[in-house]
């Protein structure tokens, strides 16, 4: 796992902060969470998910499509989970990640040179906040529950780091290394609207996500998916179409969903979302 993290942060160095390597191929998936403005910048707040990584083989963390509880519980203990932006005039200024080495440090990255430096970060406990939040959400156990700020999964108690110390301490980081300083990069962070490019750009004929052009002319033409299950040529491609958006890092259905609301420059049917979600959601490979 130590290996991996070593991995990830380097493509995070080299990739800042597209979150994509050269390929257009997600290093890491991860969600926006909040922006809160600090004097004279803007922190803004992310979380890297475990869902849609650890199972995705596009993603630099993948481990396998099914995952045991042994191999989530590692992940969620040991991969970075939450990150900070350092934010002036839309473009980031730092980076700011939580992750563990042989303790919690903060890994701070230069957008600019990609240059990083290594704080402590004086902060106890197994799992973040956010990543206890997850693993009820996304039911990985059955079992496992949130009782105060422990959390029990996978017939452990882990003990939780709120995300409100987190922050804190980011702040105090800042403030103490004037972290908020210099200018701020060209480059924008805008890992969703990248992906949004992207899926749009391989759904054009010939992409990746093209699952449409060689069916052309044969849309309802009926075909067997598996065993007693039946579809249309293109109920199938739009399954391969919301799976495609899956593997390409898109984090939810819905953002999917809007994505072809602009292909199409219309509304998605009944059938296209019902397909679409059926696609990202792997429910055929079950």
């Amino acid at each position: 796992m130590n290996k991996i993290i070593t991995l990830f942060i380097s493509l995070l160095s080299l990739n800042l902060f597209s979150q994509t390597d050269k390929n257009g191929n997600p290093v890491f998936n991860s969600l926006t969470l909040s922006e809160e403005k600090v004097n004279d910048y803007v922190l803004n707040s992310n979380y890297y998910t475990l869902a849609n990584n650890i199972s995705n083989k596009n993603s630099s963390v993948f481990i396998t499509e099914q995952p045991s509880l042994d191999e989530i519980e590692l992940a969620a203990t040991k991969l970075p989970s939450d990150f900070f932006l350092v934010v002036k005039n839309l473009s980031p200024v730092k980076m700011i990640m939580l992750a563990e080495k042989s303790e919690m440090v903060f890994f701070v990255i230069d957008p600019a040179t990609g240059a990083n430096e290594v704080f402590p970060a004086d902060i106890k406990g197994d799992i973040t906040e956010n990543r206890a939040k997850e693993i009820i959400e996304q039911k990985f156990d059955k079992r496992a529950k949130i009782d105060g700020n422990i959390l029990f999964f996978n017939n452990k108690n882990l003990s939780i780091i709120s995300t409100k110390e987190i922050k804190a301490k980011v702040k105090k980081l800042i403030a103490k290394k004037n972290l908020n300083q210099g200018e701020a990069n060209q480059t924008k962070f805008d890992d969703k609207a990248l992906l949004k490019k992207i899926v749009i750009k391989e759904t054009h004929n010939g992409g990746k996500l093209d699952f449409f052009t060689e069916i052309k002319g044969h849309e309802n033409d009926g075909i067997q998916v598996k065993p007693g299950i039946f579809s249309t040529k293109m109920g199938i491609a739009l399954y391969k179409w919301g799976r495609g958006n899956y593997e390409i890092g898109v984090n939810n259905v819905e953002d999917a969903l809007n994505i072809w609301e602009e292909i199409k420059e219309r509304k998605p049917s009944k059938r296209e979302i019902e397909y679409i979600t059926m696609g990202f959601n792997k429910q055929l490979e079950n």
